[in-house]
């Protein structure tokens, strides 16, 4: 993806050209991307996440204390457990919190598993959620530092189509307290085996990963993600996502629609940026269905409109990976909790002084427009910055060596051939088919047969993991042809 610049010229101009970059754009996520040797933290988030989202589905309403309900007493030692392993995690010490929080769940967990519903249960209930919190702190610096683009993306669609499953099992079937008990027995020790595999060595070098600077890609991405949580809690009292009476069968609907976007996403290999346009879209359309009474087709909207999440978290894990450390990470992840407090407060108050729908109604439409409206500064600090290409390349360790030439600036270079692993005469073939030529063009500036640079030309999309002339063009451009091609070709 080139750097592309956009010209001083008529703010209409300026947007018409944007929407056309934008729809172009192309990002790389392909499954074959995901590394076996970090399974453990491509799976450590999403579990982590997927159970706080589905606890209500595992956990049975039992005894409170002290006037308060199980639930508000649970959920108060899981931000409890949060707040204290993420206020005391750093480069240094992360695996060894991720372990501690590991041991936390286990402890309380374990127990509570036997245990009949008294204070004893409860005391290992809390136990056990201020450990999950910790996990939730401890994974979502794997997340960010550890993963790779397509992990993350995959990561995040699995978080997603895991609580959408679970939740339409727990609404519309009876699963005994048995069940539900293994389930979460199956969940917790998936994710305590992950947040205990976490390496120290691994994070070596995550404290000069970013380049710490607040750049306007992380406020472009934050606009994504607090328009996710403010369409989400007005949605709360909007009647347009209330379920109907046969909701059961639009939540399947909904999950099909959710998956198949996924799959075009990866399939035709769009910019996040189209899904970015579903998710807006979505939400307003379940709105319109419901003034002109399609309560179904509503519901079926607004339960489409999760692809926001999927898309919050793999934008914030991509571009704070590229511009954040550690310290970074954790203001941000303070500013992003004290805004979603502020939202809910917020609507809470605009729901009372105000009617339900009209709040959900102009929330979704002022928040779309102005996405419309930030498309130039979307193409121009984002999706075709100068460094938009790592969108599809960044930590891909299969595709590059694991340490990438740095500058005096500690800024990470684009990568070029010489950080692949392809062979002398592999590259010079690459470098053929960057100036455009076809392979038999290749085969005589070569002095080969057309059937060997054919063979040539699989060996390298397999080394690469791509699949076309289009993916090598996005992986390393026409920049660096003319710098290269002397070098190399005449060897």
């Amino acid at each position: 993806m080139h750097f592309l610049k956009i010209r001083k010229k008529g703010y209409p101009s300026t947007l018409i050209s944007s929407f056309h970059n934008l729809w172009s754009a192309q990002e790389i996520l392909a499954l074959r991307n995901i590394r076996k040797g970090y399974l453990q933290y491509f799976f450590a988030f999403p579990l982590a996440m997927a159970f706080i989202n589905i606890q209500d589905f595992i956990l049975d309403d039992g005894i409170g204390v002290f006037g308060l309900a199980h639930t508000t007493v649970t959920f108060l030692a899981f931000a409890l457990g949060a707040i204290i392993m993420f206020a005391f995690s750093n480069e240094k010490n992360i695996s060894v919190i991720s372990k501690i929080s590991a041991i936390i769940t286990a402890t309380g967990f374990v127990p509570w598993l036997f245990l009949p519903d008294n204070y004893l249960s409860l005391v290992c209930d809390m136990i056990f959620m201020a450990g999950i919190g910790g996990c939730v702190s401890g994974s979502s610096f794997s997340f960010v530092f550890m993963l790779n683009n397509a992990e993350r993306f995959f990561g995040s669609t699995l978080m997603i189509l895991f609580i959408d499953l679970i939740e339409l099992s727990a609404e519309y079937t009876s699963i005994s307290t048995i069940a539900r008990k293994i389930f979460a027995m199956l969940m917790i020790t998936a994710l305590c085996v992950c947040m205990y595999l976490s390496k120290s060595k691994d994070y070596h070098g995550t404290e000069n990963k970013g380049i710490k600077k607040f750049d306007p890609s992380i406020w472009l991405v934050l606009f994504i993600f607090f328009s996710y949580f403010a369409i989400r809690i007005t949605g709360f009292y909007a009647s347009a996502f209330q379920h109907p009476s046969n909701a059961w069968m639009w939540g399947i609907l909904a999950f099909a629609m959710i998956l198949c976007c996924i799959v075009l996403q990866v399939v035709f290999k769009r910019s996040i940026w189209t899904m970015c346009n579903v998710f807006f879209i979505s939400s307003i359309m379940s709105h319109l269905m419901w003034y002109i009474k399609l309560p179904e087709a509503a519901y079926l909207f607004s339960e489409f409109k999760e692809v926001g999440l999927l898309i919050t978290f793999y934008l914030i894990g991509c571009v704070t990976n590229k511009f954040c450390d550690f310290r970074m990470h954790k203001r941000l992840i303070l500013l992003c909790m004290t805004t979603i407090g502020i939202l809910y407060v917020g609507i809470d108050i605009l729901h009372m002084i105000m009617p339900t729908q009209s709040v959900a109604v102009i929330t979704s439409s002022i928040l779309f427009v102005v996405f419309l409206l930030l498309s130039p500064a979307f193409s121009q600090y984002l999706f075709f910055a100068d460094w938009s290409k790592e969108f599809c390349q960044i930590n891909m360790g299969h595709l590059f060596d694991d340490t990438l030439q740095t500058d005096l600036k500690g800024h990470k270079q684009t990568p070029s051939l010489d950080d692949t692993k392809l062979s002398p005469r592999e590259k010079q073939v690459v470098l053929l088919l960057l100036r455009g030529m076809t392979l038999r063009q290749v085969a005589p500036e070569l002095g080969l047969t057309v059937s060997t640079v054919s063979t040539y030309s699989k060996a390298i999309y397999k080394k690469l993991g791509i699949n076309s002339r289009a993916e090598l063009f996005l992986l390393f451009g026409r920049t660096q042809v003319t710098e290269e091609f002397e070098s190399i070709v005449k060897k």
